[in-house]
């Protein structure tokens, strides 16, 4: 899987791109995966394909591919409310994009985001 559906240049094409391909099938999926720039997740120096639907490793840093968050996310049919635990949630990415959909506050994400930190460096923030 991946590959296929995204050579795209930014956050914006890589969602037209997974919308397009029947990835990203509801509003909520869409506008989470608008909100969250995939590009942010990923080590400076290799941003460049952040947008291209590919899994991505370097070192114990893992990012799957895009189309497969999609799936993830159109298959829990997460709502507010509900819970959500990810074991092994490397950088963040799909809990960030799973908080937002549940509803979680800001304290939250930026429990994750500081954690990410701690675990990964700064470096993926800029």
């Amino acid at each position: 899987m991946g590959g296929a559906v995204s050579a795209g240049e930014n956050n914006e094409e890589l969602v037209c791109n997974l919308v397009e391909a029947e990835y990203i099938k509801t509003p909520v999926v869409e506008q989470v995966f608008r909100a969250v720039d995939r590009g942010d997740y990923y080590l400076k120096d290799h941003r460049d394909s952040a947008y291209k639907d590919l899994a991505w490793k370097h070192g114990n840093i893992h990012l799957s591919a895009p189309c497969i968050y999609a799936e993830v996310l159109e298959s829990l049919c997460l709502a507010p409310g509900l819970s959500f635990l990810n074991l092994g949630s490397g950088t963040g990415y799909l809990n960030t994009m799973a908080g937002l959909i549940l509803g979680r506050s800001l304290l939250c994400l930026e429990k994750l985001q500081n954690w990410r930190k701690s675990r990964l460096g700064g470096s993926l923030w800029m």
